[in-house]
């Protein structure tokens, strides 16, 4: 065989392999499972595919480096280039850390009709990114009101500290952490990231993000 239809042929034998090893992996991705994170604070591309679901505790330090060492690189390469869907269930299981759920979803429903997504993911990055030793009490009304007026001059301060003071959503963020033991089979862990349904095991941007790309490459985006 002539030099160049072997280089030719055998280009073409390695494209079937890389083709062909890339569908089983697609193939032989983990079941995933259903979940029901509907109402739950969301933004990114309404109508994708590919739906990233994480659960997270205002106080865990494991979900402050998740957002500030990994959660920046998913939005940028997924979320602004409309890509995904992206879902926070916070959660609370934490000593003291109550308070500081309830008051993201307060934020997130400071209006009742109109949920602001934006904002209760401006929030809860303001948390992260100022948070005080886990073991300290830090979630009181009055921090949690700072850090919400450092956020944004939208937040009705008033209003969040009336939310906070007679529990509003304590229901929800227990709906929540009843709904993650579930689904977790009775061990509650933060941050825990599904994508489409399948639990990233190795907690790493690499990991997310080899995983939502061989996702978009099966369901694509829209």
């Amino acid at each position: 065989m002539a030099p160049k239809k072997l280089v030719l042929c055998t280009f073409a034998v390695f494209a079937l392999f890389l083709s062909f090893g890339c569908f089983i992996n697609r193939d032989t991705l983990p079941d995933p499972i259903d979940l029901q994170v509907e109402g739950q604070p969301t933004i990114g591309y309404p109508k994708a595919k590919v739906h990233v679901v994480v659960f997270e505790e205002p106080k865990c330090i494991n979900c402050r480096e998740y957002n500030d060492e990994i959660y920046p690189h998913i939005k940028k390469d997924f979320i602004d280039t409309n890509k995904i869907r992206y879902t926070v269930v916070p959660v609370s299981f934490l000593p003291g850390s109550m308070s500081a759920a309830i008051a993201l979803l307060c934020v997130y429903h400071q209006d009742p009709v109109y949920p602001n997504n934006e904002m209760f993911f401006k929030y809860i990055d303001y948390i992260y990114t100022h948070q005080p030793s886990e073991n300290s009490d830090w979630a009181t009304t009055e921090k949690l009101q700072e850090f919400a007026e450092s956020t944004s001059p939208a937040i009705d301060l008033p209003k969040l500290g009336e939310c906070i003071e007679h529990e509003t959503f304590r229901v929800q963020i227990e709906k929540n952490n009843a709904y993650g033991k579930e689904i977790m089979e009775g061990r509650l862990t933060t941050p825990t990231v599904y994508v489409n349904g399948i639990k990233v095991q190795k907690l790493d941007y690499s990991s997310v993000k080899e995983l939502i790309e061989e996702l978009l490459a099966k369901e694509g985006v829209n």
